[in-house]
């Protein structure tokens, strides 16, 4: 038997087909090419996918990227807290340092000090949290409450803003 007989008898089990499929479409030139639904329906029916079964992945898919992208959006909003929560510690904190070394002359026992190390407590466990906590019960409660936040927001939004919209 020749290779090219023994490539045709080759058989592959389902994840064996998707990870050398994967590795194939890594590999495959960086173009701004996509494929349109017709050629995935296309490659489905290669596959011996039905259409049915295809577009019941593609709403899986769909439904993932969704998810995928409000985590996103939670990571940014955290973020984007930590930085607010980070410049008011130091900005607060060094005028108070720098107000309490003017007053006192360097002599007296720093004032600004005690707040600086309360707050710097709180802000440790913050800081703490941001970095440690990507997962688990406490990560998931932060995100439905933002979620929740979120959809109220829009809710109220959707509500007001036709009021003040000029026709």
């Amino acid at each position: 038997m020749n290779s090219s007989e023994q490539s045709l008898t080759r058989s592959y089990s389902q994840e064996d087909v998707q990870q050398i499929l994967n590795i194939a479409l890594a590999q495959y030139p960086q173009q701004d090419t996509e494929l349109s639904y017709a050629q995935l329906l296309e490659i489905a029916d290669e596959m011996r996918i039905s259409p049915d079964t295809l577009k019941l992945a593609e709403t899986s898919w769909l439904t993932q990227q969704s998810s995928v992208n409000k985590f996103k959006e939670f990571e940014i909003h955290r973020k984007s807290k930590f930085q607010g929560k980070l410049g008011r510690y130091l900005v607060v904190n060094g005028g108070l340092v720098t107000f309490n070394l003017l007053l006192a002359g360097g002599i007296a026992i720093p004032w600004a000090l005690w707040i600086l190390s309360i707050w710097s407590i709180g802000f440790g466990l913050n800081t703490w949290k941001f970095f440690s906590q990507r997962q688990g019960l406490a990560y998931e409660r932060a995100f439905k409450n933002w979620e929740r936040k979120r959809k109220i927001q829009k809710s109220i939004s959707g509500l007001i803003d036709p009021l003040f919209r000029e026709d």
